[in-house]
């Protein structure tokens, strides 16, 4: 599955460094500020709420009728409801997306008549792509509940080789400048529904539009998904509070957090994400068993080896923010002070990628359970800290500020989460869990050490080739982070290799 979300993610880099050289930071700011609203029903639908209720009840459902059609009739009925409320929400969208963006936006936006006019035209397009998407996100959750994560992993690859693909087709093929950039994110979701789609109708569990009546398990999955939506939406929500606050800033800025966004979601959604996704099934299928030792080992593996993949990655991108974005964007009509801008935001996000990243792994385990009131009374308090954070961070640091307080809600998030785990009996080993992470921390300070020798491979290439002494320094400091990690055995503390038996 990592390996699948690697690829896409690659090519959502290529068409973000193409997207920064083609177009001015209008044309950024109006697709960015469009795109946050399908984006954000993709990942509080796609990546969140609906695997996590839909899941377990699933598994649930086939492991108590293996070869009745109990699990089949909850897929068709979900499936139904599900098309109806995506046509409704799609065609709303459409209809009233001048509206919308008059709240999601603030007036100082609003003052471009030229850059709200295409804003809402990219708008009206890309909102095609919440039906498709979230068609091919509930596709997928089934695929993943019998046991397939690849192909599901690689389709979504598929959305960002069509936006890279319209990114370059000639402007004049467009009525104006940037449609293109809106009609490939559509084609994208099209394109990505209709593989899984065929995946799902190979192995013959493609749900039907049938409703069979509220059953039990149906009714299961909605009592899950309410406070499920609250607890991701809370969280997604946050991006959409940022466009808010974001669009009140100078030119620029939303493609700014839009850049470093997705610099972050890099390594989470290598990571986090699909391990998270991984996680699910397998923590609802022990916890239905009732196998609590091998649920809490499985549970706590799960949560050291993000750790241990997201912390280099935080360092790195908080160490190296401006050679990295010099190397990837600084061409075209990406200036010098968009590196500036872009990496100031990105230091602060990669402070939070451990937070965020550990969340994203800790939410699977009270879902696999059935609880998901916690993380959405949880979500509710960390995002009343941002909302009431903000305005004075920005006033104190711009841009910057508005991250600041992003991260401190993320920091809230996690402690929470992780503190509450005792209660129910999800509690990890604190003597193993200190050993490994003092561990990390200790190969995490190699890491840094190794990244100084950065301008030392600069003045080696003259500075000249800034691209291979980013690529030596990224080289060394991961050699070195898995050196001292081997080192220590690390291994052995988080991927559970001591304990065979399991």
């Amino acid at each position: 599955m990592a390996s699948g979300t690697l690829t896409s993610r690659i090519l959502g880099l290529l068409r973000d460094m193409a997207l920064g050289a083609l177009f001015d930071r209008m044309i950024t700011d109006a697709w960015s500020a469009a795109f946050r609203i399908p984006n954000f029903f993709r990942r509080l639908l796609g990546e969140g709420s609906l695997s996590v209720s839909f899941i377990p009840v699933f598994m649930e459902a086939k492991a108590a009728d293996p070869h009745g059609p109990r699990a089949q009739n909850l897929a068709n009925g979900l499936y139904t409801l599900l098309l109806v409320f995506l046509g409704a929400l799609t065609l709303l969208g459409i209809a009233f997306a001048d509206p919308l963006f008059q709240v999601l936006l603030s007036d100082t936006y609003g003052a471009s008549p030229e850059k709200w006019e295409l804003t809402v035209r990219m708008g009206r397009i890309m909102f095609g792509f919440i039906f498709f998407i979230l068609t091919y996100a509930y596709f997928m959750g089934l695929l993943n509940a019998l046991g397939s994560f690849g192909l599901p992993a690689v389709a979504s690859a598929l959305l960002n080789v069509s936006m890279l693909a319209f990114t370059f087709m000639p402007a004049h093929w467009f009525p104006r400048a940037g449609d293109g950039l809106a009609w490939g994110v559509l084609v994208g979701g099209i394109l990505q529904a209709s593989v899984v789609w065929w995946a799902l109708r190979s192995t013959g569990h493609l749900p039907r539009f049938k409703f069979t009546g509220w059953s039990a398990d149906l009714k299961a999955v909605f009592r899950n998904l309410v406070p499920g939506l609250v607890g991701m939406g809370l969280t997604q929500f946050t991006t959409l509070i940022n466009l808010y606050f974001a669009s009140s800033l100078p030119e620029g800025s939303i493609s700014y957090i839009y850049w470093a966004d997705r610099l972050l979601e890099l390594p989470l959604s290598l990571v986090s994400v699909s391990l998270g996704a991984a996680l699910l099934p397998t923590l609802s299928d022990l916890a239905s068993s009732k196998d609590r030792e091998k649920f809490l080992a499985t549970a706590q593996d799960g949560f050291l080896m993000n750790l241990f993949l997201s912390l280099p990655a935080a360092l790195g991108l908080y160490f190296l923010a401006e050679p990295i974005i010099e190397v990837l964007f600084l061409r075209g009509r990406f200036t010098a002070n968009d590196v500036v801008s872009t990496a100031a935001v990105l230091k602060v996000y990669a402070v939070s990628l451990v937070l965020i990243a550990g969340s994203r792994v800790l939410m699977p385990l009270y879902y696999s359970v059935k609880n998901t009131w916690y993380p959405a009374a949880v979500s509710v308090l960390s995002l009343a800290l941002h909302i009431g954070m903000a305005r004075y961070w920005m006033e104190e640091r711009g841009l910057q500020g508005l991250i600041i307080s992003s991260t401190l809600a993320a920091l809230l998030n996690f402690l929470l989460l992780f503190a509450a785990l005792p209660k129910w009996n999800l509690s990890f080993a604190g003597k193993e869990l200190f050993i490994a992470i003092t561990k990390f921390l200790i190969a995490g300070a190699g890491l840094i050490l190794a990244i100084q020798f950065h301008q030392a491979f600069l003045a080696w290439t003259n500075g000249s080739m800034k691209l291979i002494a980013l690529t030596l320094t990224i080289l060394l400091a991961a050699t070195t982070y898995l050196t001292i990690a081997h080192a220590l055995k690390v291994p052995a503390s988080f991927l559970g290799l001591h304990r065979s038996k399991n």
